[in-house]
C-alpha cells in the first residue's frame, strides 16, 4: 500500500497504542487525524508527530460530537478505533455504574466511531477496533473488559459481512507497556515484571509493536473479520 496518498483518523490517538500507530503512519507516508478528550495532550502529541498530523477533540461516548466531528474531518481512507477509559474489578465489586460508564467508553465509543466513519470511507477502505485478550483469555478482576472485548470481537465479525467491500479488524493485544508516562515507577516496575511472568516471550509488549500489527490489517487487503492476538503467546 502507498501511504503517501492516506488519510488515517485515530480515537485515542494521543497516547499509548493510538500515539504509536499515528507516529508509524506518518513515518510511512500518511496523514493523521488523532482524536481525544483532553486538548492539552492532543496538542502535545501533535507538535511531536509534526506537520502530518492534526487534532480534535472528541469524547466518543458522545454520538452526536462524533458525527460532527467527522463531518468535519470528510472523507478518508482508515480509522482505528483506540480510544478508551481504563477499569477493572471483580464482578461482585464493580459497581453497575462503573461497568455501564467503562463499557460505554470501550464498546459504545468504538460503536460510533464505525456509525460515522462508514459514510465517508472509500470501498478499499478499513476500520481498525481495539479489543484485548482479557475476553477469551480471562483473569480474574477485569470482569468489565472481557464484557465490553467481547461484544467489540463481536462486532468486528458481524460487519466484516455487512460493510463488505470495507473491511472491519480488530487487535486484541495483551500485556503492553504504555504505563510509564501515567503510572509511579515502582507501580510501573510492577507491571512490568508481571507481565513478564505472565507471556511466554518474557516481557511485556510494546506500543510499536502493537502498531504495527494494527497498520498491517489495515493494508493488507486480504484480511477482514479478523481478531489478531498480540499478546506474547498467552494461553
Amino acid at each position: 500500500m502507498n501511504w503517501d496518498t492516506k488519510t488515517v483518523v485515530i480515537t485515542g490517538g494521543a497516547t499509548g497504542i493510538g500515539y504509536a500507530t499515528a507516529q508509524l503512519a506518518i513515518e510511512r507516508g500518511a496523514r493523521v487525524v488523532i482524536l481525544g478528550r483532553t486538548e492539552e495532550t492532543l496538542r502535545t502529541a501533535q507538535k511531536n508527530l509534526g506537520d502530518s498530523a492534526s487534532y480534535r477533540v472528541l469524547d466518543v461516548t458522545d454520538a452526536q460530537a462524533v458525527r460532527q466531528v467527522f463531518a468535519e474531518i470528510g472523507p478518508f481512507d482508515h480509522l482505528f478505533a483506540f480510544a478508551a477509559i481504563t477499569e477493572g474489578g471483580r464482578f461482585t465489586d464493580i459497581s453497575e455504574e462503573r461497568m455501564r460508564t467503562f463499557v460505554e467508553s470501550k464498546f459504545w465509543g468504538q460503536y460510533h466511531a464505525v456509525k460515522a466513519a462508514l459514510p465517508l470511507l472509500p470501498p478499499d477502505g478499513s476500520i481498525t477496533l481495539m479489543s484485548g485478550y482479557l475476553y477469551r483469555k480471562p483473569t480474574a478482576g477485569y470482569t468489565p473488559y472481557a464484557v465490553a472485548n467481547g461484544a467489540v470481537e463481536a462486532l468486528t465479525k458481524a460487519l466484516a459481512l455487512e460493510i463488505a467491500p470495507v473491511r472491519i479488524n480488530a487487535l486484541s493485544p495483551g500485556w503492553i507497556d504504555t504505563r510509564a508516562d501515567r503510572t509511579p515507577p515502582a507501580e510501573h516496575d510492577q507491571y512490568l515484571k508481571f507481565a513478564a511472568g505472565a507471556a511466554p516471550v518474557g516481557r511485556a509488549g510494546t506500543a510499536r509493536e502493537t502498531a504495527e500489527a494494527a497498520l498491517f490489517l489495515a493494508e493488507n487487503p486480504f484480511m477482514s473479520g479478523a481478531v489478531v492476538d498480540i499478546d506474547g503467546g498467552l494461553s
